[in-house]
């Protein structure tokens, strides 16, 4: 996992959402910016850079002080499953929030998942009327969803500054967090056997975050940014191919690899491997399903 995770950190920051909030110097232009990028940190890659540089863009070098001061009520572009109203009516509650709290670290003073829960809260209410696009942008831990881009903003915010996190906050402990899951982690922690569960969820985040707990109790997301850069670098394809595999540092404990995981190879599902395999192969980014459903 170490291995893993120094060979991809140079290589895969470039195309990673934390690039956008590091581009700022002040912590509350990081924050904001923070919160932008990680919740529209979903579909293609490439389309998913292209609208958060328009977004940025439009907020000009201060964006914290940009969203206090109203700026998010303009025009800005949809985003998939966001109308270009949806995209202001966030931007605009996100302002709001900023203004009233001065840092949305104030929300985490009791707990990760009860943070989540009164921030997005608070957003959804600040919204107004919630639209299913704004449904599927600030899903509600109580939900069940696993989730994704919302701890994926915690872990931004806690994990110490290593040149990808930005370890802004100090109300939660890195040992709080919970790893942040998309297809492409739940794909390759059932290939590890770091997990059972066919369904990406929450519970299937706890299971996952307990067996990384286990290497590391103090920081169970340290290896969150490899193992997601994996599947979205398309070094692994969710099945065996030997130029990728030979040169993967995990192959000796994946069971795709030919490897012995820590599970048995009968413990990985015939039809939850094609599954994984097929979001990576449909598309060079996350694959999300639209309001209503799906892993968010």
């Amino acid at each position: 996992m170490e291995a893993l995770s120094e060979d991809l950190r140079a290589r895969a920051l470039a195309a990673d959402p934390v690039r956008f909030p590091r581009r700022y110097a002040a912590p509350g232009d990081r924050e904001a910016a923070a919160l932008v990028s990680s919740l529209f940190a979903y579909g293609n890659v490439r389309a998913m850079g292209a609208f958060l540089e328009r977004v940025l863009a439009r907020l000009g070098p201060t964006p914290a002080a940009a969203l206090r001061s109203g700026a998010g009520a303009g025009e800005f572009p949809p985003y998939r499953f966001q109308t270009s109203p949806d995209v202001a009516a966030f931007l605009t509650s996100a302002g709001r929030l900023l203004a009233q709290k001065g840092s949305l670290e104030v929300f985490f003073r009791g707990g990760a998942e009860a943070g989540l829960e009164a921030l997005c809260g608070g957003l959804r209410w600040e919204c107004g009327p919630l639209t299913p696009g704004l449904a599927h942008l600030l899903p509600l831990p109580s939900s069940g969803s696993a989730c994704k881009r919302w701890w994926m903003f915690l872990r931004w915010m806690v994990r110490p500054d290593d040149g990808v996190d930005l370890g802004l906050w100090s109300a939660l402990r890195p040992s709080e967090l919970r790893m942040p899951v998309d297809t492409h982690v739940a794909r390759i922690a059932l290939a590890l056997g770091l997990a059972r569960r066919r369904t990406p969820d929450r519970a299937f985040a706890l299971e996952l975050t307990e067996a990384l707990a286990r290497l590391r109790p103090e920081d169970p997301t340290r290896y969150d940014f490899a193992l997601a850069h994996l599947g979205i670098s398309r070094s692994c394809r969710g099945r065996a191919v030997e130029s990728l595999c030979a040169a993967c540092a995990l192959r000796g404990r994946c069971v795709l690899g030919g490897g012995a995981p820590g599970l048995p190879t009968g413990s990985l599902p015939r039809r939850a491997r094609a599954r994984y395999a097929r979001t990576t192969e449909e598309r060079h980014g996350a694959v999300q399903k639209g309001p209503g459903g799906g892993t968010r």
